[in-house]
């Protein structure tokens, strides 16, 4: 992308650096926008960051004036510590290349207007499930450059204590890599598998056979689905003979940062939940459906394994793995609320089966739907049982269905308020652990309401949250790797680390802005330091800093939802 600026400039005959005198323009990273573009019918918005400009043009690559504008003054954000103002050229629907120039002779980043925007951004976010594969080797002519041998086969892996067996073993390949760490998490399989079956059951016509040029590509079957069937098969090997579910295959600590093929420590089978049991019931139920054209063998192997993972959570609804083993570093994923997760259940297989036993779980609490920040795994799975309530498979009465409707609007308008608030129109303004997932799981709020209502607000502010994510921020960083003119470089990452490529692997999302920087010491023992503590800027692009600058598969999921529902109304 950086290449495509360096030509658009050329061609317009500026300088990227150059004097700063009169009006010459020159590149200012405090125009925010979104780095990849616009679609052509859609909000076009753009922030501008400490910067006396009060005015701008859009410009073409024939340098003609397309478009101009009066900036909107919104004062100084307290997040950010910026005075701020605002660009709105959403009048402007001509497709192309453009570049934003202030009065004052700034210029933005290169960005395109079109239907397309998404169409690459949309392969490489599903993709980089695929590059997280374990168990096999990532060829060459499927991943090029990020091809790699086999690691962790998962074979014999013994149990820990922690899982109540004194002794023996499990096999239980592949799946994916959870994050920048090597180990394997039922808990962040399931929200990350649920978002993407529920986009799936919502516009099936995404990632079809071919689309992604992976190992299953010809056979017939969404190219989502064959992805998403790799991490579904590793997780019904995670089930006891009793119903019950292993929490994790990991080391005893997180492993250095190496490629996956020198990471031979010792894996163990740890643990077992309640909340792991909930998982796979959820996501067993809507595998059920998901699978019962192409292969009705594995959906009903599905279907059983998710009533028996049911059952076992009924019988035993308080077994917490709320905090690691003494022996056992590696990520918790502790959760002892579990309303949410046996709500989410309940929600699957009554669609999927029709049940009483299942409905009588959810039916006081259609119109509960909520938000809650933070750690998605455990805060937001209801959710996903709530979409697919409302999506074309659920057995809702019409009545019942207003019911969930009408509890999604409420919530809906409520973060629209917090939007409007916010100058860089997200509906979050609260920056932790994986921030942004937490706009993005908003932004599937905004979807799944404007689905329901048909309200161009909701569609509006969706589309506006994504641009949050590709540059309109207060870092002006677009936080998925490899797309857009300033992406992250030094992600948090052990095969990006390890593998000599310069270049981490595409289409990550991730964590983002967190003011609590847990990993502030660790940055600065290595010599790096954040940029700024300021709640909305408190993010450093650095292999050390696990808590700003990692990827995990539950953070790049709702995005992938999020393009799917893009991919749907705009392409």
């Amino acid at each position: 992308m950086k290449f495509f600026y360096f030509l658009f400039i050329a061609l317009m005959g500026w300088s990227a650096c150059g004097s700063e005198t009169g009006n010459t323009p020159k590149l200012s990273e405090n125009i925010r926008i979104n780095q990849l573009g616009y679609f052509t019918s859609g909000p076009k918005v753009f922030v501008v960051a400490d910067l006396q400009a009060t005015s701008f043009e859009v410009l073409d690559t024939a340098n003609n004036v397309v478009f101009e504008d009066q900036l909107a003054q919104k004062g100084t954000w307290d997040k950010s510590g910026e005075v701020i103002a605002i660009g709105d050229f959403s009048k402007l629907t001509r497709e192309g290349n453009f570049v934003i120039r202030l009065e004052t002779g700034e210029v933005s980043y290169p960005f395109a207007i079109g239907n397309d925007i998404y169409s690459e951004l949309s392969k490489a976010a599903v993709k980089s499930y695929y590059l997280h594969r374990i168990s096999m080797p990532i060829e060459e002519q499927y991943a090029g450059i990020y091809h790699r041998p086999v690691g962790h086969k998962d074979i014999k892996i013994p149990f820990h204590l922690s899982t109540g067996k004194i002794s023996g073993f499990l096999d239980t390949p592949g799946g994916w890599y959870d994050a920048g760490d090597y180990g394997k998490y039922i808990i962040n399989a399931g929200v990350s598998v649920g978002m993407m079956l529920a986009m799936h059951e919502q516009y099936p016509d995404a990632y079809p056979d071919g689309s992604l040029h992976t190992t299953e590509s010809g056979n017939g079957v969404s190219d989502l689905l064959d992805e998403l069937r790799y991490e579904i098969e590793w997780m019904l090997t995670m089930q006891d003979d009793d119903g019950g579910v292993f929490v994790k295959v990991t080391t005893f600590e997180f492993g250095g940062m190496v490629m996956p093929e020198v990471d031979t420590a010792q894996r163990y089978v740890i643990g077992k939940s309640t909340a792991a049991a909930l998982h796979l019931a959820a996501v067993g139920a809507m595998a059920a459906r998901a699978y019962a054209t192409s292969d009705d063998a594995f959906a009903q192997k599905c279907q059983q394994a998710a009533i028996k993972a049911w059952q076992w959570a009924v019988q035993n609804p308080e077994v917490y793995y709320d905090k690691n083993p003494d022996d056992v570093k590696t990520g918790a994923y502790n959760d002892v609320i579990l309303d949410e997760e046996f709500f989410w259940a309940a929600a699957e297989l009554y669609i999927t089966t029709e049940a009483s036993e299942y409905f009588e779980n959810i039916q006081l609490k259609l119109g509960d739907i909520a938000f809650r920040l933070e750690e998605n795994w455990r805060n937001y799975v209801d959710n996903i049982g709530y979409y697919s309530l409302l999506g074309p498979a659920s057995p809702l009465t019409t009545e019942q269905k207003k019911l969930v409707a009408d509890g999604l609007l409420h919530l809906a308008q409520q973060l629209a308020e917090k939007h409007r608030s916010i100058p860089y129109q997200i509906p979050v303004d609260h920056f932790v652990w994986g921030s942004n997932s937490d706009v993005l799981d908003a932004a599937m709020i905004f979807a799944n309401a404007y689905e329901v209502s048909k309200d161009q607000m909701y569609m509006d502010m969706a589309v506006e949250s994504f641009d949050y994510i590709m540059g309109k921020n207060a870092t002006a960083y677009s936080f998925v790797t490899g797309f857009g003119e300033k992406s992250p470089m030094h992600i948090h990452h052990r095969p990006s680390e390890a593998d000599g490529i310069v270049a981490p692997y595409p289409g990550f999302v991730v964590g983002g802005p967190n003011v609590h920087m847990q990993d502030k010491v660790f940055v600065e023992s290595n010599g790096q330091s954040y940029p700024s503590a300021l709640p909305a800027k408190a993010y450093i692009d650095a292999v050390p800093s696990f808590a700003s600058n990692e990827v995990c598969i539950n953070w790049n999921a709702p995005a992938v939802y999020m393009l799917g529902f893009f991919d749907h109304h705009f392409h």
